[in-house]
């Protein structure tokens, strides 16, 4: 599925240089205003869980491959305008891969906890 970007969700203040990505409520999207997104790009994200001394952990995996092209990917856990976890802008020619650290996730608590997974890429 393929969407417009969420007004709150951009990978700096001003989204400079995001392409698309995923989210982990509403699945990939590409910002209609960026250039037209080559189809060679493949980019996927997820939301990763594991227990870590007895409590649930969440955090943010994302995967690009641009082959031949200068490009980052980003992973974020979002809460609202909040970014809970931050991996940064991993750069790198043909593949990429950035993660957050693993936070604390209580998934009973409202807005699901410790934020919402997701995960961007640009040039």
């Amino acid at each position: 599925m393929l969407g417009a970007l969420p007004a709150q969700a951009h990978d700096s203040a001003d989204g400079s240089g995001v392409i698309g990505g995923w989210s982990e409520s509403a699945g990939a999207f590409r910002i209609a205003s960026s250039e037209a997104a080559p189809r060679a790009v493949s980019h996927r994200g997820k939301a990763e869980q594991k227990t870590i001394s007895g409590t649930t952990h969440k955090r943010s995996h994302g995967w690009t491959t641009w082959v031949g092209v200068q490009h980052y990917t980003r992973a974020r856990l979002e809460r609202g305008s909040t970014v809970v976890a931050d991996s940064g802008r991993k750069w790198g020619k043909s593949g990429t891969e950035a993660v957050t650290a693993w936070k604390p996730y209580r998934p009973n608590q409202p807005g699901n906890g410790v934020g919402t997974a997701k995960t961007y890429y640009g040039k």
